[in-house]
């Protein structure tokens, strides 16, 4: 039991070197980007990059979202 709990704990742990730093250095980075845009009123980065890149990012995560989903069942039915 306690192999299993530390095996948990091991995986919950946050990583600093891989994805982990990657997605903390890319939303500072964005955020960043979105505050220069607003302080300077730049229409196209606020205006344009912001919302259309918001657009694809959800449409992106809508698609794996979905991929995973099948996958599953795919594999549900498999077992059947």
């Amino acid at each position: 039991m306690s192999k299993l709990v530390s095996k948990v704990k091991k995986d919950l742990e946050i990583k600093w070197i891989g994805i982990d730093v990657f997605l903390v250095l890319l939303y500072f980075l964005i955020t960043g980007f979105i505050f220069y845009g607003i302080v300077t009123k730049n229409d196209i980065i606020v205006g344009k990059i912001i919302p259309y890149g918001v657009m694809i990012a959800v449409v992106i995560i809508f698609f794996d979202y979905l991929y995973r989903v099948f996958k599953m069942t795919r594999k549900k039915e498999e077992r059947e």
